[in-house]
């Protein structure tokens, strides 16, 4: 039961795997107890990218459950988190040959009392809808983003390759260097959404919007959300997680 300080939230999260792969390399968390939520996109042409999201965010759990006293709750304490997820993962491939080489995405929201801190490594997405207007919180650790940043325009011949949608950051490969964390007030109202790629992508961000506008019950907007993604094409695994600020 939340305390008088506490924010009343409701949540939901669910995961597709979609028409196309023949795996879900995709994983998310959904930790009320906590308020910690968080989803994770094995990255594609790497060795076991199931493994390296699963373990992502059972690592996350796992640290804010064990390793932080209340006194702790800070936006430091989700870049250290971030950062023992990395070494966990890193840990993993060094011991398993198997997983050498491994990395994945990471998105993660934790709820305390009126704020919620965002931590972040890749291209998996964090919005706000607030008033009916959505807002992306999270900037895509990819080429093309990075790119854009220099004020290259989308006609540029790299922006119409593969290339563009290379991460320049991840979880696991490498020590992880400067890793998005921000800090949100909340309203009552407010609508929070962690997704992959798989989502994004085929999904427009008006339509991402109007699904969360009209679906009153987070668990009918992340099935609606996937179920658009799934009928736009299914070309990857789509996971999504939403939590409501009551």
């Amino acid at each position: 039961m939340a305390s008088p300080r506490e924010t009343r939230i409701v949540s939901y999260g669910s995961t597709s795997i979609g028409r196309v792969r023949s795996t879900n390399e995709d994983a998310f968390l959904r930790d009320d107890h906590i308020r910690l939520y968080a989803v994770a996109d094995g990255v594609g042409g790497q060795p076991a990218g199931e493994i390296a999201s699963e373990l992502a965010v059972k690592e996350l759990q796992r640290f804010f459950r064990f390793y932080v006293p209340a006194a702790e709750r800070s936006v430091p304490t989700m870049n250290l988190a971030l950062r023992a997820v990395n070494d966990a993962v890193q840990a993993r491939a060094r011991s398993d040959v198997r997983c050498r080489g491994m990395a994945t995405t990471l998105t993660a929201c934790w709820i305390i009392d009126h704020r919620a801190i965002i931590g972040h490594v890749g291209d998996s997405q964090a919005f706000l809808l607030r008033g009916g207007r959505i807002r992306q919180v999270t900037v895509e650790h990819t080429v093309a983003s990075e790119l854009r940043g220099r004020g290259v325009g989308t006609h540029h011949p790299v922006m119409r390759t593969v290339l563009s949608h290379m991460l320049t950051k991840s979880v696991g490969p490498e020590p992880l260097r400067d890793p998005q964390v921000c800090d949100i007030e909340l309203k009552r109202g407010d609508i929070l959404m962690l997704c992959s790629d798989g989502v994004t992508r085929n999904t427009t961000e008006h339509e991402l919007a109007r699904i969360m506008r009209e679906q009153q019950l987070p668990q009918q907007a992340v099935e609606e959300l996937l179920r658009v993604a799934d009928e736009h094409g299914g070309q990857d695994n789509a996971t999504a997680v939403i939590v409501k600020i009551l």
